[in-house]
């Protein structure tokens, strides 16, 4: 097939994925062409390395007027321009001769406008609802005069009908977990057939000894849970606190950048900690446990369908008490981590691969190219 790709992620899980299933469908035979808008950080996961056509569309929100002209130029071109943007796109796609269209979202909707005005088979692959709509721990509350707060409730309303607009407008909607999937039918009264992302298992391996470190990764924010980690490691005695190591996407650049680096960090550490507020599925968790590593993660999002808790981690409540009980017992017996660990990359092995996905994805691809 010839398949037509859209993104416009950031460094990040978003990106790996469009990564991964661009290569595993040209590996599959498929001619890939890929459009994304202007990204500075396109270095990482970089489509161009693959064996695909790209073609790049200038695009930023960046404005240099006093602060709050530059929030209306900004809101004008996220809500208008880049409407444009991706009509010019979608006309490039209906008339360049291809058999589908695979579309993922854009960092400035979540649900892209493209959707609208495609015409050939496409899916929409929607890693999330736009979480500032709906989630609880997103919500604005900052103290500020009332015309700010009326204009910045009132913008989110009108994000939130537009992101609805375009989910609505897909011909067929794929995202990566239960826990997704429940929420575009809560938010775009659509059904959505998950295609459970994976883990590349001969780069994510088990390569050095455990070190008596926990490993976090993710935003040091309060959705990111890194203030709920600061919250229970602050319970552990200090004889025999570890070390608590992390990685981020620091003013949106990885702390790694490399898949080897990160694998071995992965490796060394006693457990992983998965703790981020409404995660849609987690790459980090089966990233960790192909090499070797349990997580230990909160009882939520979608983190329940990659740990089996005891098995290849721990699911517990988002209790302090509990998550610092459970590190004093692994500091103490880190047996415990290696025969968990070990069990947790057969368990990857088995039933998170990148092949598995890529696999799915091409049958999902033929089934809406036929329709």
């Amino acid at each position: 097939m010839k398949i037509a790709v859209f993104h416009n992620f950031p460094p990040g899980g978003g990106k790996r994925t469009v990564f991964e299933q661009v290569k595993g469908l040209i590996n599959l035979g498929h001619v890939i062409d890929v459009y994304e808008l202007s990204n500075p950080q396109s270095y990482f996961w970089d489509l161009s390395a693959l064996k695909c056509r790209m073609f790049k569309f200038d695009f930023s929100l960046f404005a240099s007027h006093p602060p709050f002209l530059t929030r209306l130029e900004k809101d004008w071109r996220n809500l208008f321009v880049l409407s444009k943007v991706h009509r010019k796109i979608a006309q490039l796609i209906n008339n360049g001769g291809y058999n589908v269209a695979l579309i993922h979202s854009d960092k400035y909707t979540e649900s892209p406008f493209i959707l609208r005005y495609l015409t050939i088979p496409h899916i929409y692959h929607c890693h999330e609802w736009l979480r500032l709509g709906y989630e609880k721990e997103l919500a604005f509350t900052e103290r500020v005069i009332l015309p700010k707060k009326i204009y910045e409730l009132l913008t989110r309303q009108i994000r939130k009908l537009v992101d609805k607009s375009n989910a609505k407008s897909a011909q067929t909607i794929i995202t990566n977990s239960k826990f997704t999937q429940n929420n575009i039918l809560t938010a775009y009264d659509r059904q959505a057939v998950i295609c459970h992302s994976g883990v590349d298992t001969d780069i994510f391996r088990p390569f050095t000894h455990k070190k008596k470190h926990i490993l976090f990764m993710g935003q040091k924010n309060f959705v990111g849970g890194y203030e709920f980690v600061q919250k229970f490691f602050s319970l552990l005695p200090p004889k025999i606190k570890p070390r608590l190591q992390s990685f981020g996407f620091p003013k949106g650049r990885p702390d790694i950048h490399n898949d080897h680096l990160l694998a071995q960090a992965y490796s060394s550490a006693l457990a992983t900690l998965c703790v981020s507020y409404n995660e849609p599925f987690g790459l980090k968790s089966i990233e960790s446990m192909a090499c070797g590593t349990p997580v230990l993660a909160v009882n939520e999002g979608g983190y329940p369908e990659s740990v089996i808790d005891g098995k290849n981690g721990w699911l517990l409540p988002r209790n302090p008490d509990l998550f610092a009980q459970k590190i004093i017992q692994l500091i103490k017996y880190p047996e415990i981590s290696v025969q968990t660990g070990k069990a947790a990359r057969k368990h990857v092995v088995r039933n998170w691969t990148w092949k598995r996905h890529v696999d799915q994805l091409e049958e999902i691809l033929k089934h809406a190219a036929q329709s």
